[in-house]
């Protein structure tokens, strides 16, 4: 397997609805954060919960 590295960090929006093992709406991908290096962002799950806008 070949480790992969990010190079990128995206800002989403998600919808918390989630039924029978599948999102109930899509993903978004509203941006991508040039102002942000991947190390500065905690990984999924990790870290503390960004505050809403």
């Amino acid at each position: 397997m070949i480790p992969v590295a990010p190079e990128l960090v995206a800002e989403i929006a998600v919808d918390s609805a989630f039924e029978h093992g599948k999102w109930r709406h899509p993903i978004r991908l509203l941006r991508l954060r040039d102002d942000l290096d991947p190390a500065d962002v905690a990984l999924f799950g990790e870290g503390v919960r960004p505050a809403a806008n």
